[in-house]
């Protein structure tokens, strides 16, 4: 008898926890302490989804990255009973002291008996989670161990999962995977089980939450109220559904769903819904729980969803554009022709530039911001394109419009004349010049300019001072006071020295709204390339004969100086406001930069009379 009790007990815990489990992790967050994080550990939540009490003696939360095989990060759970619809958050690693405090825990992974002693430090966008009956650690990239209770792979990339795949997509620091209906659904599946939201931390003092045993059906996405871009023909509908069994006669029953009023379709699993050939409109998409004999529950269990694709109205022309919606999605008709690309240069990658090109017409100018390498086409200034498809969007008080599509050139070779203006005029009408080439007179640079607490700051300029990428330069034209803006890491003129004299200028009009409550404009101007300035800019002239300056990027903290002359040399780093922050006269060909913080610098060398300056990166 004690033999086939002990088999039966066995068996009665390997289904437990190898179908739906009563504990589960209702929520994952990694982001804790991350630049913009919501809050400042991360934290692991468990809930009581079942109808009994649910002692976690010897239990424990286990972590490894989205790919690892080796699981070595835990915290076991002390002597604590969950009560039937009750949450329990573990506090875990921190990154730094960014964000607000989570609700008191009732764990402390950093305190407790936690493997690391730090609290678990998990990533905040992908990784793998598990709940264990025993302290033990699981194996394997995916477990299945008799110990495993429950299991999340969150992100995208994750080898070890429930059901078809991973959870969605956390995006940034301020996003986290919760279980659906309050951590009630529970179909094995990560990715219906789980959507992707705005961190929510519970604990055993927050309200009870029990779970229904009634079935039920949700669509996870597309979220009501969804808008697709204009070349959007399909569209994929995610289920998911609770205590019924979908199948094709042998199961509750199985689902109808409907797309705008049209006829049922009868559907006998609980895989995406996919929809093909859509047109740009709004459509409806309703799905129903029935039961074999296709009749409708009761009372009746259904959900519903709509999603518009967006239609693409013509526009003549960039005033036009400027004037529209934000958000909306337009055709600009018009030809406008190109005034600036942003290329990549040495160190500045890709992503800096985000393929930006600037273009305008007799009416504005407007910045295609292209992140996504839309246009693969190679364009130059003087290029022209018209029937462009985009989103108009704001960032930061600049309108951008982001193309959905390619462009060809139009032609090739066009004539920009940029209006000549006073600083005066930029300023009360910085709009009106956005992203417009426009040229000023008599033009003095008096100063880096820096915002603190509101209130502004121009430190003067020092003799052979260089132009520092992402830094704000007070300028006058004798009569007002402006801002040039070095805004183009990838400039040609970043490192050149900055001229003391009054010049004549080319730029593109700018205006920058911080994120200050109240926000405030900065009316700015950027300059292109040295070729803007009406003066000869010494930039990284390189006259000192076989001049290396090695390795770059620097990452041991050991700078190399070498020349064909090898004298004495006077050697100064810059950090990207222009401030000094290395100055050093010497004939070695080494310099130790260890305590210099990781970002872009640059090296000023004077030797034999003669100087050169160069960009470098430190690691």
């Amino acid at each position: 008898m004690k033999k086939i009790y002990l088999f039966t007990s066995m068996l009665f815990l390997l289904i437990g926890f190898t179908s739906n489990a009563q504990v589960v992790i209702s929520q994952v967050y990694g982001g804790g302490g991350n630049a913009g994080a919501t809050y400042t550990h991360d934290f692991i939540e468990l809930f009581n989804r079942g109808t009994t009490p649910q002692n976690l003696t010897g239990w424990s939360v286990q972590y490894t990255s989205a790919t690892g095989t080796a699981w070595t990060s835990k915290t076991d759970l002390p002597n604590v009973t969950l009560q039937p619809g009750q949450y329990y958050l573990i506090l875990e690693a921190t990154n730094a002291a960014v964000g607000i405090a989570l609700p008191t825990p009732d764990l402390n992974g950093i305190s407790s008996a936690s493997t690391p002693v730090s609290g678990i430090a998990i990533s905040g966008t992908t990784g793998k989670v598990v709940l264990a009956s025993s302290t033990t650690f699981v194996t394997g990239a995916n477990p299945v161990d008799s110990q495993v209770v429950d299991k999340v792979g969150f992100g995208t990339t994750p080898n070890g999962f429930e059901g078809t795949g991973p959870t969605g997509a956390l995006i940034s620091a301020t996003t986290s995977a919760q279980r659906l209906n309050n951590g009630c659904t529970d179909a094995n599946n990560n990715p219906t089980d789980f959507i992707v939201s705005a961190p929510n931390p519970r604990n055993t003092s927050t309200a009870i939450s029990i779970c229904s045993t009634a079935p039920s059906i949700s669509i996870i996405s597309p979220s009501n109220a969804t808008i697709y871009n204009p070349l959007t023909t399909s569209v994929t509908v995610n289920l998911s559904v609770s205590n019924f069994t979908v199948a094709n006669g042998t199961g509750t029953g199985h689902i109808h769903y409907t797309v705008d009023g049209g006829t049922p379709v009868m559907k006998y699993d609980t895989t995406p819904i996919v929809l093909n050939g859509l047109a740009v409109g709004s459509h409806t998409v309703v799905v129903a729980l029935v039961d074999n004999n296709h009749a409708a529950l009761s009372p009746a269990v259904s959900a519903t969803t709509q999603f518009t694709i967006a239609a693409a109205p013509s526009i003549a022309n960039i005033g036009a554009l400027r004037a529209g919606t934000l958000n909306g999605y337009y055709t600009l008709a018009g030809t406008a022709v190109v005034s600036h690309v942003r290329t990549p240069a040495g160190t500045v990658a890709i992503s800096t530039t985000r393929n930006q090109k600037f273009i305008q017409d007799a009416t504005g100018g407007i910045l295609i911001d292209d992140s996504a390498g839309k246009i693969t086409t190679t364009f130059v200034v003087g290029d022209s394109m018209n029937n462009i498809l985009g989103q108009l969007v704001d960032y930061n008080g600049v309108l951008e419009f982001v193309p959905l599509q390619n462009q060809t050139v139009v032609s090739s070779g066009n004539t920009l004349t940029p209006q000549n203006i006073t600083i005066a005029a930029l300023n009360a009408n910085v709009n009106t010049y956005e992203s417009t080439l426009v040229s000023f007179n008599n033009i003095t640079i008096t100063g880096v300019s820096t915002v603190t607490a509101g209130v502004t700051t121009v430190t003067p300029l020092t003799a052979g001072q260089i132009f520092a990428t992402a830094t704000n330069y007070n300028v006058s034209d004798g009569t007002t006071n402006g801002i040039l803006r070095t805004g183009f890491a990838e400039a040609n003129y970043i490192g050149a020295t900055i001229p003391t004299g009054a010049f004549n200028i080319t730029a593109l009009g700018y205006d920058n709204v911080s994120s200050a409550t109240p926000p405030v404009l900065t009316p700015q101007f950027i300059p292109r390339n040295a070729a803007d300035f009406s003066v000869t800019l010494q930039t990284q002239n390189n006259e000192i004969a076989g001049l290396k300056v090695y390795p770059n990027p620097v990452s041991n903290g050991v700078l190399h100086v070498e020349s064909n002359l090898n004298t004495e040399r006077i050697i100064s780093l810059y950090d990207v406001l222009g401030k000094e922050v290395i100055k050093t006269t010497t004939s070695n060909t080494t310099i130790n930069i260890a305590n210099l913080n990781s970002g872009i610098y640059f090296v000023k060398i004077t030797e034999g009379g003669k100087t050169a300056t160069k960009k470098l990166v430190v690691k």
